[in-house]
């Protein structure tokens, strides 16, 4: 089969092209009676390149577009969307897997003419620094692969122009986007706790409606905690971590991580943290930057913090909402505000490499004994930028090392390969990578050697480096994604009727799926959204969710977006405040509850139209 990921999908046809509607294969259409419908386009049964279309009666919607770091295809399959018939994007977040296939879309020409990506100030931030980086590693790998860029610089700024931002809130689709008449959209973007201006999404039309989660944390000390979604009839949850209960606690996760990095300095041992740019970066620097002054005077003047690459563009973006406790945790509010420190996310002394020349520079200190260098680096799975340049480096200059990984490790990426091989007891991990390194050539050492690709083309080739297995430790618990019991409180809240599970690795979700349906009241079924199939959120006489009318919208008589949005956001808020109240303090059933947020809001739509 023409399969659309390179993986076995037997419910699609055995080919697929331009023309496969997943819509018209499933013999399905939004009409009144099914005014949502809701189809996987990618992170399904995966994690990576997140993308979830959203069809009502009048519009067509994408729920982020994101990037494949591991195996796989890389861009979502965009198979059957018309040209300029996306009529808006809602981007949850800007890790790469959700944003980073946004260009491409603009550059197949699917986006509508003034068809906006409605995200927070801050994703747009830290979006735009996170694509730019994308760009340059897509250029490299076409041009390695001999195949034409599947977008380009213009593309890039096309999305740039698109971006529209909105702060935490909701209103009608009406208001950012020029959609066709008739279209009744209600949105709501609600904190999601995984990433600076991360969010959930809820949608609604014709009195039904679906949360979206994005990636939820709820862990991270310098953000705020996950704001309560409302109740819906359709839960789309991302699982990346659904068969584990819990995590490692994140203060004892914190203290394993620079108990492995003191004693790494203690022993002079350079160290690499193989880390993601955008968030877990600054975990990293909020950590040092509490913990290293208190090394003793010896080790401190020993260590060298190094932040490398997107990180310290994305550190600046964080050091610009450090006192907006809409986006940033109150305790980094008040410590900028009593302390006057402006940049709580940048330890003293640090040191910025410009060029490969510092990083030579860098390593010649180190190796000289001059220096112990903590060296946080993008990418976190060593799949690009310059971590997996630093390992092969270590291995090639050094007799000791410490390598941290402190994240997630997909399948078919570096970081994984090097975990798999300290499962199976290996003494020494062995990776192939693209790398280049900071000079002309490799130091001359036996653990680094150059090997063909297996391509005609002899020229072409990529580096084989061997390093000892204990120089690697995974450290478990500093994950910014929410565990299974977050996950399981987060679908509670939203009480629906059906939760598809996306962005998660296929054990992790048949585990979670059981799981759920054992614990969430009223749910019907908790299933793992196939690829490409359409699921519909329609008229059943069981479905009792409350809704927020698009007339009570028009009779609050706000001209403005802002008064708008500000107004929506404070009514949702406060009824979200009522529902989780009454689960966890009256015992009420699920029915009840509905039953009082309707009541609700009536007495707001009747005092909107007095």
């Amino acid at each position: 089969m023409n399969s659309p990921d390179g993986l076995d999908h037997p419910w699609l046809p055995n080919s697929l092209d331009d023309s496969f509607d997943p819509l018209a294969h499933a013999d399905v259409q939004p009409s009144p009676e099914t005014p949502l419908i809701v189809t996987p386009r990618g992170g399904a049964r995966e994690v990576g390149r997140s993308c979830i279309q959203i069809d009502t009666q009048h519009g067509r919607y994408l729920v982020d577009c994101g990037l494949n770091q591991g195996a796989g295809e890389q861009f979502p399959a965009l198979y059957g969307i018309e040209p300029k018939s996306i009529d808006a994007v809602f981007l949850t977040h800007a890790h790469i897997d959700h944003s980073g296939g946004l260009p491409v879309l603009t550059a197949r020409g699917l986006l509508a003419d003034d068809a906006p990506i409605i995200a927070t100030p801050p994703t747009v931030s830290l979006a735009t620094v996170l694509l730019r980086d994308s760009l340059k590693i897509h250029r490299q790998q076409a041009h390695q692969s001999g195949v034409s860029q599947q977008y380009t610089e213009d593309d890039l700024e096309d999305v740039f122009d698109r971006f529209t931002t909105i702060n935490y809130g909701g209103g009608r689709i009406e208001g950012l986007a020029p959609v066709p008449d008739g279209e009744t959209l209600v949105f709501q973007y609600g904190n999601a706790g995984h990433l600076l201006g991360s969010a959930w999404i809820m949608l609604q039309t014709g009195g039904y409606r679906v949360v979206l989660s994005g990636d939820l944390g709820g862990r991270m000390t310098q953000l705020p905690d996950i704001t309560p979604p409302p109740s819906a009839d359709l839960l789309v949850l991302e699982s990346t971590y659904g068969d584990t209960h819990s995590h490692t606690a994140i203060a004892d996760a914190r203290s394993t991580l620079y108990s492995a990095v003191e004693r790494a300095i203690q022993n002079r041992e350079p160290v690499l943290l193989p880390t993601f740019a955008v968030g877990r970066a600054q975990s990293l620097l909020l950590l040092f930057a509490e913990r290293l002054h208190m090394l003793s005077d010896e080790l401190h003047d020993r260590v060298r913090l190094v932040v490398d690459g997107m990180a310290q563009e994305a550190t600046e973006i964080y050091h610009e909402y450090v006192t907006d406790d809409t986006y940033m945790d109150e305790s980094i509010v008040n410590r900028v505000t009593d302390s006057g420190w402006e940049e709580p996310f940048l330890p003293p002394s640090t040191t910025f490499p410009d060029s490969d020349e510092d990083r030579q520079r860098l390593l010649a200190e180190t190796k000289r004994g001059e220096i112990v260098p903590v060296i946080i680096a993008p990418s976190g799975m060593l799949t690009g930028g310059n971590s997996p340049r630093y390992l092969v480096e270590f291995g090639a200059r050094f007799d000791a090392a410490t390598v941290l990984l402190t994240g997630y490790q997909a399948l078919n990426t570096t970081g994984r390969a090097l975990q798999n091989q300290q499962k199976a007891k290996d003494d020494t991990l062995t990776i192939t990578t693209a790398a280049e390194p900071f000079g002309t050539d490799w130091p001359e050492s036996p653990a680094v050697t150059w090997t063909s690709t297996g391509s005609d083309d002899p020229t072409e080739r990529v580096t084989r480096a061997t390093i000892p297995a204990d120089w690697v430790e995974t450290v478990d618990g500093l994950s910014a994604h929410a565990a299974q019991h977050g996950l399981l409180e987060f679908a509670r809240t939203v009480g629906p009727d059906t939760i598809g599970l996306v962005h998660g690795p296929e054990y992790a979700q048949a585990n979670f799926g059981t799981h759920l349906a054992a614990n969430v009241a009223g749910l019907e079924q908790a299933t793992r959204c196939r690829l490409l199939t359409p699921m519909v959120v329609g008229q059943s006489e069981s479905l009792q969710t409350a809704a927020v009318s698009p007339e009570m919208l028009e009779r609050t008589g706000y001209q403005e977006l802002d008064e708008q949005l500000d107004q929506v956001y404070d009514q949702l808020v406060a009824l979200n405040e009522e529902v989780a109240a009454a689960r966890n303090d009256t015992g009420l059933s699920e029915a009840e509850i509905r039953e009082i947020v309707r009541d609700e809001l009536e007495n707001h739509e009747l005092a909107a139209g007095n």
